[in-house]
This record gives structure tokens, C-alpha cells and sequence, in this order.
């Protein structure tokens, strides 16, 4: 079954090419700025990427966003049921633990159910990864934050484009109002649904509705003066799928309670209104923020979840910059408000920690009801320099929740002394909380309403270099200890249709965990027609979890992962760019045998279904993995638009990885699903700008 869970997820967003479509502003002015732009940026705490590099990036599918997948500190996780091919996640933290923010604001979620960004990838700026110990600006994350800034409209260059392909269409309108004012307005939807069942050979499943999912984004920004901007923005996406069983198939066979399918939908849409402000040496950006969001999600009778979620958000953020000192304070807070009806088994389990047991011997659930909190970030950060050797950076944020009086100091502190013109030395530590935001942990009837935010402990040291020929190195040793993690009760879980597990309470907050490596980035800023960068990380992540006594490797533990990342102008003409990704095999759990389970009283003592047996938890792992994507960009003239070709070839060599087992219903007998694409994939796409 999770063969359409990501495999096929991962087809979409893939081969997700422009068949017509327009690119940035072709005046000369626009096309000296693009070349100029600071492909990768190093920074103490992240890495920053400018987005006009990354849309002939092979393998991303014209998304900067996918560049993400390239940088030091990130590995995929695996694909969730329902949810996004591959989600980030950051230096063995899950990838609920991450922040995204655009333009500094809040987003419902930021990859579609293939993997692609919901962003128009023409409206993309820049991107900013933040890896460990960032400053206390940020809060509400221990894993790492993503901040996507999107451009401001152009009242001097309005570009209308349509964008027309086999698997996304869509276009984007841009229009000066006046000299002063501008606005634009994008909307894209995925095609996918029209031809997917061809590329499905499962015949245990069956698309009740195919995948399918949509975008959109709105700017208004009004320069009132010379101090004053004002900004209204929109944004939205909407993402579901269904499917069906068959009856007598696999899946069904390994779990009855599958019978009813599987349906997963989410969307949310986001009104925001912001007052830019510049006096003096003061800058303030204050914004108030309406995000409401729906997830559905059916998983037969083992779980269901439909709630309605209503956040109003306020935040003012100031930075004063003075001679000898750089000060950045604010404060948000914001109003979270569930309506939900869930019900299923009632079968704690956390899929980080361990392998679900059976749901069939679970008691039946059924509950509905609201739940609200009021949470609160305030910070002061501080900046500037010691001496002519020595800078630092301090900072405490407050976090806090209603949720049981919650509420979080988090010290930050950066210290960095340089070595000589090209070489500094940079310590950083902080504290990170990331609150609960998985809501169906803190339903009474389900989960526990007790359980306090995660808890990370970074400490970075970083070495970053400046090079001869446009070149610079960034080398990074962390430490991150994790605590108050999430973990299902065991007691709380049936085996057996007499077992009682009444009591017990189904969620603890008690489980920790380590993380420890060492990264390497090298970066080659655009010079002699060409730029790149490549990257070499090793890593260790662990789990413990006091209640099962385990000591086990995350599912983020894939030591070794390493990018190399080629961009050449060959001519006037001809761009040629390649990709190649080396990581470590995943991990898993094996099989070792399984139990027949037979229902009291039967008539025919056939096996209702197998309970399997497993191994070690995650003590299994797949072989080392590696890939090449090339692509070649052709710049012409057709009908006096100027336009761009392109052929993408993924995985140039056919390398193939095992994403999981699949087993029949008694498991003793299984195949391999490979992780997509197992084979070269050729693509071809057109871009023209009118």
C-alpha cells in the first residue's frame, strides 16, 4: 500500500515540467540582476539561496523550494500516508519540527501531496535554511527553520504569464494600479488525476479519487511614501486523494479494518495584512494574520479525523541598527481554535517510535469537540562587534501556551572570533521548544491532554572560509540533545480481544534522543560561466524510549549523505547543469515470522488475519544509495518571444533503492518497492516569456 502513498506521489512531482509557460522579466536590467544573485550564501546559523539559479536545477521540477534536498543537514523522511512525498527533515528531528515561514508568515503547510512546493516557483525570491542555534527571532521549532520570501509586485514590469503543462497548469496575472501600487495573482492545478491509473500495476488498490491538489497566491503592495509600505496577501492550497481496496487483496488481508479505504484531504487559506515602517535607524514590520485550515484523513476503522482550524495571528517585529549594535525585538501572539470529530481504534501509536500492533483487538472511539489555545513568542536579540576579531549575537525568547500553562525560556548565544581575512570561527547554543501542533495528541477520548512541547539542545561550531576563484567552505560540527518526545503507551495497547487497558494513559512525553555529525559545504559562486556547490555530511541520530526500554536508530539515521550540484553556460545558447546524490540505505524493521489469528468460535478455523513478529526496531538497513539528474537549457526565439527548451534526464544510470517490503497477507512471501524513479526518466519542457 505505500506504494501509492509515495511512489506514486513522487511520479507527480517529478515529472512535473512546463510545456508553456513564462519565465522572470527578460529586460537586460533583469537578466544582470539574476546573474549577480548569491546562489548559496553562508551564514552562521543556515544557509541562504537565491531562487534564480534553482529553476534549471535538475530533478527539482522547475521548484527552488526542491533545492532543499541538496544542502548539508537534511535528509528525506519517509513518505507519510497521505501527505507529501518527502518531507525535510533537519538534523535528526522530525519534520513536525520544523518552522516555515513566508514573508515572515505562517503558511497551513508548504509541500502538496507530490512533493512540489504550493508556491509559484516565479514568485519565489529566496529561500533560507536555518540548521541549529538560530537566533531567538524564531521560536516554535527545534528541528530547523524555512523562511520563503516572494517577491513584491512590479509596478514598472508586470508580467502575465500562462503556464500549460501534462501535469500542472496554471497562470499568473500582474498589473500596476499606479506608480506607487501594484498587485498579482497566481493559481495552479495539478493534471495528474486525468492518465494516473496508467501508471499504477497494483491490482490490490484502486483511485476512488486520484490524486489531486491546487495553489494559489495574491500580493498587494502600496509604497504610501518613502517610510511606509503597506502589503495584503493571499494564499491557499487544497490537496486530497481516496482509494480503494480490493477485497480480496493484500492489504485487506493484512488488516480488515482497511475495508472502508483510505481518504486524505487538506487545504487551508491565509489573509494577511502588513504596515512596513522605516524611521531612522528603526524599521518595524507589524502584521495581522487570518489562517484557517481543514485536514481529513481516513485510514478505514483504525482512525478518522476531520477538523476545522482557525488561527488569528498578530506580530510586530522592530530592528534598531546603531553603531555599534544591531537590536531586534517583537513579539506574536496568536489564537488556535479546533473544531473536530474523530473516531476509530482507540491504538496509541507513534510511527517514529516503534511498529503499530494490530488494530483489530482495539475498543471503538467516537468523540467531537473544540479545543482552543492562546501561545505567545517574545524575543530580543542582540548583534554587533566585540573588538576588530571578536562578534556575538545574544538572545532569549519566551515561549508559551495556555495549554497547561506552558510557558519556555530560551536562551541563544553566538560567539565568533576571526582567524585572519579568510578564515572565522563561529560557537553557537541555544534552546529550542517546539509546542504541539499534531492535534489528535491532545483529544481527551485519544490522546493526552497533558503533554508538554519537545525540548532541543543545539550547540554548533562552524569554521567558515573564504577561497580563492569565487569559492567558499563552511565546515560544521553539531550536537543536538532531544527531550519530552512523544511516545505511545504500551500499556495502552491491545494484543488480545480480553487484554484490559483501561488506566493507562495512551501518550507519554518522555522519550529523548541525540543527534551529532559533521557537514561540509563548498560553494563556487557564478564565475567563468559557471557555479555549484557540493556538500559531504556525516551523522549519527538515536532514540530512547524509557517506556519499551529501547535504545534504537531514528528513521532520520542515514549517516552519510553527500550533493554535488554543476551548473555550466557553455554559450550564448546552450546551459548544461548536473545533480548527483549519494545517502545511506534506509532504515527498517524486519519480519521474522507471523501469527495466524483466528476469531473465537470460528466455523472454519481459517486465519482472520496474520499478526507479524518483528525484529529489533530500525536495527535493519537498506544498501547505499546514489543518483544522477542532468538537464540542458536551449535559449531561442520563436515567434519573437524569447524562450527556453529544456531536456531533464533523472536518475541518468538507472540506480534503484528499496523503499519498503511489500508482504502478502501471511507474510512469507514479499517483494521490493523501489524508491521512484528506478530507471532514467527523460523529460522535455518549454518556456516562453510574453
Amino acid at each position: 500500500m505505500t506504494f501509492i502513498k509515495s511512489t506514486l506521489a513522487v511520479l507527480v512531482g517529478t515529472l512535473a515540467t512546463n510545456a508553456l509557460a513564462n519565465t522572470q522579466n527578460n529586460n537586460d536590467d533583469d537578466k544582470a540582476n539574476i546573474e549577480s544573485i548569491t546562489v548559496v550564501a553562508s551564514k552562521p546559523d543556515g544557509i541562504k539561496i537565491s531562487s534564480g539559479k534553482l529553476l534549471s536545477l535538475p530533478g527539482t521540477g522547475n521548484d527552488p523550494l526542491k533545492g532543499l534536498e541538496a544542502l548539508p543537514g537534511v535528509v528525506l523522511a519517509k513518505p507519510s500516508t497521505g501527505g507529501p512525498v518527502a518531507q525535510p527533515a533537519i538534523r535528526g528531528s522530525s519534520v513536525s519540527d520544523n518552522l516555515y515561514l513566508t514573508d515572515g508568515l505562517e503558511m497551513g503547510y508548504v509541500f502538496h501531496n507530490d512533493g512540489i512546493s504550493v508556491y509559484n516557483p516565479l514568485l519565489i525570491e529566496s529561500f533560507e535554511l536555518k540548521t541549529g542555534a538560530w537566533s531567538s527571532q524564531y521560536a516554535n521549532a527545534n528541528g530547523g527553520v524555512i523562511l520563503t520570501e516572494l517577491r513584491d509586485p512590479d509596478a514598472d514590469n508586470p508580467t502575465n504569464v500562462l503556464d500549460l503543462s501534462f501535469f500542472r497548469s496554471g497562470f499568473l496575472y500582474e498589473q500596476a494600479i499606479a506608480s506607487n501600487a501594484a498587485f498579482y495573482v497566481s493559481f495552479r492545478e495539478s493534471l495528474v488525476h486525468t492518465y494516473v491509473d496508467n501508471f499504477i500495476e497494483d491490482e490490490d488498490f484502486s483511485f476512488a479519487v486520484p490524486p489531486r491538489n491546487r495553489d494559489y497566491q495574491a500580493k498587494l503592495i502600496w509604497d504610501l511614501d518613502d517610510n511606509n509600505v503597506i502589503r495584503a496577501t493571499a494564499s491557499g492550497a487544497k490537496d486530497y486523494i481516496e482509494i480503494a481496496f480490493d477485497a480480496d487483496g493484500r492489504d485487506i488481508g493484512k488488516n480488515p479494518d482497511l475495508a472502508s479505504g483510505e481518504r486524505y484531504q487538506t487545504y487551508f487559506h491565509s489573509q494577511a495584512i502588513s504596515w512596513q515602517n522605516f524611521n531612522g535607524d528603526f524599521e518595524t514590520t507589524t502584521s495581522l494574520n487570518l489562517l484557517t485550515q481543514n485536514q481529513q484523513e481516513r485510514e478505514g476503522d483504525v482512525f478518522r479525523w476531520d477538523a476545522d482550524i482557525t488561527k488569528v495571528i498578530l506580530k510586530a517585529d522592530s530592528q534598531y541598527q546603531g553603531e555599534d549594535v544591531d537590536v531586534l525585538f517583537g513579539v506574536k501572539v496568536q489564537s488556535t481554535e479546533v473544531d473536530y470529530v474523530s473516531s476509530g481504534r482507540l491504538l496509541p501509536c507513534n510511527l517514529e517510535f516503534e511498529v503499530c500492533p494490530p488494530s483489530y483487538f482495539s475498543d471503538m472511539f467516537s468523540e467531537e469537540g473544540t479545543l482552543k489555545f492562546e501561545q505567545y513568542h517574545a524575543y530580543v536579540s542582540a548583534n554587533g562587534d566585540l573588538s576588530a576579531n571578536w562578534d556575538y549575537q545574544v538572545g532569549v525568547a519566551l515561549l508559551g501556551s495556555n495549554n497547561n500553562s506552558q510557558t519556555y525560556l530560551e536562551p541563544r548565544a553566538r560567539v565568533g572570533y576571526r582567524l585572519n581575512d579568510a578564515h572565522k570561527l563561529n560557537l553557537s547554543a541555544g534552546i529550542h521548544h517546539t509546542l504541539i501542533d499534531d492535534y489528535q495528541y491532545l483529544i481527551e477520548g485519544y490522546g493526552n491532554t497533558e503533554l508538554e512541547a519537545s525540548e532541543a539542545t543545539h550547540i554548533v561550531l562552524n569554521l567558515e572560509s573564504t577561497l580563492d576563484d569565487g569559492l567558499s567552505m563552511k565546515t560544521e560540527l553539531f550536537y543536538k540533545a532531544l527531550d519530552n518526545l512523544v511516545v505511545a503507551n504500551p500499556n495502552a495497547q491491545k494484543r488480545s480481544l480480553a487484554q484490559d487497558v483501561s488506566g493507562f494513559s495512551r501518550f507519554e512525553d518522555v522519550a529523548s534522543g541525540t543527534a551529532y555529525g559533521i557537514e561540509l559545504l563548498v560553494n563556487k559562486q557564478l564565475s567563468d560561466d559557471w557555479f555549484g556547490w557540493a556538500s559531504i555530511a556525516y551523522s549519527k541520530t538515536e532514540r530512547d524510549n524509557p517506556l519499551t526500554q529501547q535504545k534504537f536508530n531514528s528513521e532520520f539515521d542515514l549517516p552519510w549523505v553527500a550533493n554535488i550540484v554543476l551548473d555550466y553556460k557553455w554559450d550564448e545558447n546552450w546551459q548544461i547543469g548536473a545533480k548527483w546524490r549519494f545517502q545511506s540505505g534506509r532504515r527498517y524493521t524486519q519480519v521474522n515470522s507471523a501469527t495466524p489469528y483466528v476469531e473465537p468460535n470460528s466455523a472454519t478455523n481459517e486465519p482472520l488475519f496474520y499478526v507479524p513478529n518483528y525484529g529489533e526496531f530500525n536495527a535493519e538497513q537498506w544498501g547505499n544509495y546514489h543518483r544522477l539528474d542532468i538537464r540542458a537549457d536551449y535559449k531561442t526565439e520563436w515567434f519573437g518571444l524569447d524562450t527556453n527548451l529544456y531536456i531533464e534526464v533523472l536518475n541518468v544510470y538507472g540506480s534503484r533503492a528499496v523503499q519498503e517490503l511489500e508482504y502478502n497477507a501471511a507474510y512469507t512471501e514479499f517483494e521490493k518497492d523501489y524508491q521512484f524513479p528506478d530507471m532514467p526518466l527523460p523529460s522535455i519542457g518549454i518556456s516562453m516569456t510574453f
